[in-house]
């Protein structure tokens, strides 16, 4: 009978340990795998957002598949702006794609870019730094472009009596009306500096293209050292225009193209009881400065692809017939664009296309510049 207590004792304790061993590692099991999942839940939420997140499943089964850029940065020259986000925004309406716009001076931006600023296009204004960068072998060489021309004027608060005698000179060349032009402004600027009191502006020649053409033009009249005692400079050409719309200034040497806008601004932000309402805006004759050719470039040691001009509609050619399109038919010529025809185009190469397109070039007429390539990049 003991021997049986004993047995069956024994078979008692096996069970139980049996039962409790089971109990152990189900116990442990169930740690593990709470764990486990704390885990995954840590990993996933500290995990880094992939910028590729909203490909679908097939794009990412193919990796070398072409990934087209939603939003490009563009930098731009001050004297450029005005048109740029005009042409930004139609760009933006044909394809989808944003551009960021980021407006300072020439100088400032190419030096932003040595440093490593990740602008997709540089629209400089001049044709120096584009090119520099290309020499030191920070982007492509084949990715620079002369995209317009500029032009300098004058702008002060005179008569426009005495504008208007230098404008109507009977000549039958632009070289005969630029020696009486020329005379004028020489006129106007030594009557402005023979007023101890007066300020004229120019934009930093170091930063600013047109603040070099207006040193140019000074040293070429021979009224550069007259002319330091009464300087003020601006960073770029806005900033000089706005010395002279706020009255800070009597004369002011700025773009063209901003001049034109002037009018409206200046009669919005002068006190015209205490500055002269009316604004004298005199161009500056080409031959006292050098020609202002203003340069763009794709921020990349990769090739852009600019060719051919997939904005480009009418016959290779036939120039003249865009010419004799009306606003309406441009604008239909522009929607037959298809961006699926762009595929393997970056974005920033597209936008440069649509800048240097004939419709796109031809409306730099209106902002006050001078189209460089009336048939468009590759035609």
């Amino acid at each position: 009978m003991a021997f049986s207590f004993a047995t069956g004792h024994a078979s008692f304790f096996k069970s139980v340990m049996f039962l409790m061993t089971s109990l152990s590692l189900f116990t442990g099991a169930m740690a593990f795998t709470s764990f486990a999942a704390q885990a995954d839940s840590l990993e996933a939420a500290h995990a880094p957002v992939s910028e590729s997140s909203g490909m679908n499943t097939g794009q990412k089964s193919h990796p070398d598949a072409f990934e087209r850029d939603e939003k490009i940065n563009v930098a731009v020259a001050a004297n450029f702006a005005k048109p740029l986000r005009n042409i930004a925004k139609q760009f933006t309406l044909l394809t989808g794609i944003d551009v960021a716009v980021t407006v300072s001076s020439s100088g400032t931006l190419y030096a932003q870019i040595q440093h490593g600023a990740t602008f997709d296009v540089f629209l400089s204004a001049d044709r120096a730094r584009p090119q520099a960068l290309a020499e030191n072998n920070l982007v492509h060489k084949s990715n620079v472009v002369d995209y317009a021309k500029g032009k300098l004027a004058f702008v002060y608060s005179g008569e426009l009596s005495d504008a208007q005698s230098c404008e109507h000179v009977a000549a039958e060349t632009k070289e005969q009306r630029n020696v009486p032009r020329t005379d004028c402004l020489s006129k106007q600027l030594i009557k402005l500096i023979g007023n101890p009191q007066n300020k004229l502006a120019i934009a930093n020649p170091k930063l600013a293209p047109y603040g070099t053409a207006a040193q140019q033009t000074l040293q070429n009249l021979s009224l550069w050292q007259s002319f330091l005692p009464h300087r003020v400079m601006g960073k770029n050409v806005l900033q000089t225009l706005q010395f002279y719309t706020t009255g800070s200034v009597e004369g002011a040497f700025v773009a063209y193209s901003l001049a034109l806008d002037l009018p409206s601004n200046f009669a919005s932000t002068v006190d015209v009881n205490n500055v002269a309402p009316t604004t004298v805006i005199s161009p500056v004759p080409e031959i006292l400065y050098q020609p202002i050719i203003q340069s763009l470039v794709v921020n990349s040691k990769t090739a852009a692809v600019l060719t051919p001009n997939l904005f480009d509609v009418l016959a290779i050619g036939e120039p003249q017939v865009l010419e004799e399109r009306d606003e309406e038919n441009k604008h239909e010529a522009s929607k037959q664009f298809n961006l699926s025809d762009a595929n393997g185009v970056s974005s920033a190469s597209l936008f440069v296309q649509y800048l240097m397109s004939q419709g796109v070039q031809h409306s730099l007429i209106e902002w006050g510049y001078e189209p460089v390539n009336t048939l468009g990049v590759g035609q």
